[in-house]
């Protein structure tokens, strides 16, 4: 019994002890050293007799060509881990194939026949997250033949696009500022992009996570998941935080301290005009005020006006006025002064200033009166959000590119040129609208039978969509035509882009009562501006009229228009110069990096101030004798008309004209009569040429209507800053 017990214990003790070994690593399988390759096996004309494809492979297949149907194979890609599969069929020796694409529950998704005759199909970046069926067939019955099937699998990266995506409810989600890179891979692809705009209510947070957040900030899901893989629904989608975008409805950035308009008028007491306030002499002449809702509130950081401000103008106006007073003979007493504060000789003071109360004592003094500023109740337009988009070039491929709504109805549709990478700036889209659409696809080229959508499966895009930093103050693409006109509003700004080439972007002011209007356009970097006003059509089908068109300055240079009488709605063209390339007139400037601004600031039209455009004898503003009328020579071939009506007086009526020359422009006086037929007869002149002096013409008027034309006497200059005057009056 003893040597039992212990030869059981000698046999727990050796059960106890475990030798030391390093535990084995599990069989990894066979290792891949390239594409499997594979061969079809009949049947698989159905889904369940698909044959497996896992990881890369190369099929060597055969369709039956069959007199009474269609011979077809299927194929199931059935990854252990989502792939990006690039699928390639080889042609069919004098026959044409299809390659199409089911889900798992065989829902046909997308179905490619780009390439012709004999030659392959591709599909260069097909998302398999679970299983993808294929199905491989003939377009036409009795087509056979050998074929090769290669499927080549990869993990998918971030920023890249997830087919298919041709539908709204597919579409790819695309953060605003991030980029995705995609395919244009066969001709009948569209790449749709759901875009979640920010919520206006909801200041923006800059310290919150940017684009690369946390997978658990729903504001940062990660990149390409669809709607359906747990996105917020639509119009339910929540702000990406850290964009550091402008909100909408917030004005732009304010110019620095100091610092004066580009275009030397003053855009910080401009700014001051308009205020809620300073209609009770209260506003602050450095801060933009809210304008009834119209999408321009307060402006921060904009540049105060300094004590030199308030009453500069009026100094250097009252000073010009009178050195053209001491060219009058001494026994002539020159004409009555004009109103001051008008546009035609200083920017108006700014309401609530100290400039205010010395240009209303001046005025009573002389015996003018002055209205008191007046802000035109005009309904505040919806607000909108700009954006930005860009898009690289594809070669061979013309690309065209769609905003949706989340209705999927369109705001803005651009077909591109060939290869052409388009950077649009400005795109408007409604603040209400909390999710939009970006569609990008192929166009047709060719007409009739040789039309055709190009597409290319090796070169990838890049799409980014961005909010514009000019936030409310920006303008909204499309505007190209007049009925699409952005809204602009008396003291305020728009910023726009020439972008691409051959844009033209129309802005339409809309007033309560008549008005005069300064538009004032800044210089950009090789472009050359135009700035025009223009009618619209009195008939539908009609054309549009320009009615004045400025472009003095070359590229870079400023372009400005004065005193345009509005009544209603007035419309302004901005578009680049025509220019001589290879003996061709072309439109070929652009810009998508620096903005123009378009800037408006108005006075109510109290009859002293001439009303453009008053360059033609039916459009002549009438005059009342005694009374002054002042206005500018600008642009270049300026000529203003003035109609004095004297068909009811009985006799010969003896007038004098005075004409208070500028400085740069050698005005000239021209006094034309209105034969029965409507012709003019020239009768007097007065342009002697001499600078700045004034002109004057004598005559004894029969009864009648006359004209009086003012003009540079030369048609070769023109000056913005400084008004000339014209007093009619009845001598002895």
């Amino acid at each position: 019994m003893r040597r039992w017990g212990w030869a059981c214990v000698l046999g727990l003790m050796l059960a106890g002890c475990k030798e030391d070994k390093a535990p084995e690593a599990p069989d990894a399988g066979p290792v891949e050293t390239g594409p499997a390759a594979l061969t079809e096996q009949e049947p698989n004309d159905r889904p369940d007799q698909a044959l497996d494809l896992t990881r890369n492979s190369t099929v060597s297949a055969e369709l039956t060509a069959q007199p009474n149907k269609a011979d077809e194979d299927w194929y199931r890609l059935a990854p252990g881990a989502p792939r990006i599969a690039e699928v390639t069929v080889s042609g069919l020796p004098g026959g044409d194939i299809t390659l199409e694409v089911y889900d798992r529950d065989r829902n046909r998704l997308v179905g490619i026949n780009s390439e012709g005759e004999g030659k392959p199909e591709r599909f260069p970046n097909l998302f398999v997250e679970n299983e993808r069926f294929l199905r491989v067939v003939p377009t036409r019955k009795g087509v056979g033949g050998a074929y090769t099937l290669e499927v080549r699998m990869r993990a998918p990266e971030d920023g890249e696009e997830r087919e298919p995506n041709d539908r709204a409810v597919d579409a790819v989600n695309l953060p605003l500022g991030q980029t995705v890179t995609a395919f244009l891979g066969h001709a009948g692809d569209e790449d749709w992009y759901r875009i979640e705009l920010p919520d206006p209510a909801q200041p923006s947070n800059p310290e919150g996570p940017g684009p690369g957040g946390t997978a658990e900030d729903p504001a940062t899901a990660p990149f390409g998941e669809s709607p359906s893989q747990g996105t917020p629904p639509t119009g339910g989608g929540a702000a990406p935080q850290g964009m550091g975008s402008t909100r909408p409805g917030a004005g732009g950035p304010g110019a620095s301290q100091g610092q004066d308009d580009a275009l030397g008028g003053g855009l910080a007491g401009a700014q001051g005009m308009n205020g809620a306030g300073a209609r009770d002499g209260q506003g602050n002449p450095g801060a933009r005020q809210d304008q009834g809702g119209n999408g321009f509130e307060e402006e921060e950081g904009a540049a105060p006006r300094g004590p030199e401000g308030d009453g500069a103008s009026d100094l250097m106006a009252q000073e010009g006025m009178q050195g053209g007073v001491e060219g009058f003979g001494r026994d002539e007493a020159p004409p009555s002064p004009a109103m001051e504060g008008t546009f035609a000789g200083s920017e108006p003071p700014p309401v609530g200033s100290q400039a205010v109360g010395e240009a209303i004592a001046r005025a009573l003094d002389a015996g003018t009166a002055v209205p008191a500023p007046s802000e035109p109740d005009v309904p505040p337009e919806p607000p909108s959000v700009a954006l930005k988009i860009e898009l690289t070039g594809v070669d061979g491929v013309r690309p065209e590119l769609s905003v949706l709504s989340a209705a999927e109805a369109p705001l803005f549709t651009l077909r591109g040129k060939e290869g052409e990478t388009l950077s649009l700036r400005n795109i408007g889209v409604r603040a209400m609208d909390r999710v939009v659409y970006v569609v990008v696809k192929t166009s047709w080229v060719g007409t009739g039978k040789e039309a055709r959508r190009t597409f290319n499966t090796t070169m990838p895009y890049t799409l980014t969509v961005s909010q514009e930093e000019a936030g409310a103050s920006a303008e909204l693409e499309p505007n190209d035509e007049l009925h699409k006109a952005t809204s602009l509003t008396a003291g305020g700004y728009r910023e726009g882009f020439l972008a691409p080439k051959g844009d033209v972007d129309h802005f339409v002011l809309k007033t309560s009562e008549p008005v005069l209007a300064k538009v004032e356009l800044t210089g950009v970097e090789r472009l050359d501006l135009v700035l025009s006003v223009v009618e619209p059509p009195e008939e539908e089908s009609g054309k549009e009229t320009v009615l004045l068109r400025a472009n003095d300055g070359a590229i870079k240079e400023p372009e400005r228009l004065n005193n345009v009488a509005c009544d209603g709605a007035c419309y302004f063209r901005v578009e680049g110069a025509s220019r001589k390339v290879d003996g061709k007139w072309v439109k070929d400037f652009e810009n998508a990096e620096q903005p123009y601004r378009i800037t408006v600031t108005t006075v109510p039209d109290n009859g002293g101030e001439e009303r453009e455009p008053n360059n033609t004898a039916d459009r002549a503003q009438d005059l009342t004798l005694g009374q002054p009328m002042r206005g500018t020579v600008y642009p270049v071939k300026d000529t203003d008309f003035f109609r004095l009506d004297l068909s009811d007086r009985p006799v010969r009526t003896p007038i004098r004209a005075t004409l208070l020359g500028i400085l740069k422009v050698d005005v000239g006086l021209y006094l034309h009569r209105v034969q029965p037929d409507g012709k003019l007869s020239l009768v007097q002149t007065a342009d002697r040429a001499k600078g700045d002096q004034p002109e004057r013409i004598r005559y004894s008027a029969e009864p009648g209507v006359y004209l009086f034309e003012v003009r540079d006497a030369r048609n070769r200059e023109s000056n913005f800053q400084d008004a000339y005057q014209l007093t009619v009056e009845e001598s002895e």
